[in-house]
């Protein structure tokens, strides 16, 4: 538990978190123009960056 990898992993899932919080505030400003760059952002890096599929399958995933 007290692994370099695992305060890597928990650094990383707070920065995620930030930022998808202050996205959403972002959002909440109801800028169309921002949530347009948001969504297009979005989109833009899911098709750089979300081609390779992990292969990893997770037991307590029970939405597939």
């Amino acid at each position: 538990m007290c692994t370099w990898m695992h305060f890597l992993q928990t650094f990383l899932h707070l920065v995620q978190v930030t930022v998808s919080y202050l996205l959403m505030l972002v959002v909440m400003t109801y800028n169309v123009w921002l949530c347009i760059s948001i969504v297009l952002g979005a989109g833009l890096g899911y098709f750089l960056f979300g081609w390779k599929r992990a292969v990893i399958i997770d037991a307590n995933e029970h939405c597939h």
